[in-house]
């Protein structure tokens, strides 16, 4: 995927923009007396937070938001193969809901997709889709209920963090993560179109 080599050459910038600095912040301060370094540290504080969390957060946060339009697209596309390929009568604007979610119901009520042997790859993706409605349409922050489906993915997740109430942060090996448990299931989704397709050849 191309999303993997743009996040990490997006990932390996900010890290050598905030290792510069570091090193520009501490040659600095290897000139002063120690009475001086507090306020010349908090001079360098904003952009210290704009390399280590700001515009890295921003990368991931868009990331996400790009990655899962890419997906519901993708699982659009193949709905709609799916459907003529079978002649069914029920299109996927016909099935309620919305996005991946719809997509995935199409996939298993309509094309009989078994999603049954999808082991770890399920639970991840429909997590990450509430992660996604939390950044479009609450500007990142978690709800105040801690027993949320979203609140407690983050809890369970090695790569997010965040609690409720308080926004959430995205950590740095979260997107490579995700697109890795992308590509397992697309090859698991292939396997099962395939025998889709062998099905109604015969």
């Amino acid at each position: 995927m191309s999303f993997a080599l743009f996040n990490k050459q997006t990932e390996g910038i900010w890290k050598s923009k905030d290792d510069n600095l570091q090193d520009e912040l501490n040659e600095i301060l290897e000139k002063y007396p120690e009475k001086s370094h507090e306020d010349i540290t908090d001079s360098y504080s904003w952009d210290l937070h704009l390399n280590q969390y700001k515009y890295p957060s921003l990368h991931r946060e868009s990331l996400i938001i790009t990655i899962f339009n890419f997906f519901e697209h993708q699982l659009n596309s193949l709905c709609k193969i799916l459907y003529e390929s079978i002649g069914s009568s029920l299109k996927i604007k016909d099935i309620n809901g919305q996005g991946v979610e719809r997509a995935l119901l199409f996939l298993t009520k309509v094309a009989k997709i078994d999603f049954s042997a999808f082991g770890s790859e399920m639970p991840v993706i429909k997590g990450v889709n509430l992660v996604r409605n939390v950044i479009v349409h609450n500007g990142g922050q978690l709800p105040d209920d801690s027993n949320s489906k979203v609140n407690k993915f983050v809890t369970n997740s090695e790569y997010l963090f965040g609690i409720e109430g308080r926004y959430i942060n995205i950590g740095s090996d979260f997107i490579e993560f995700f697109i890795d448990v992308l590509l397992g299931f697309f090859e698991r989704l292939g396997h099962e179109v395939e025998k889709h397709i062998q099905i109604h050849d015969t």
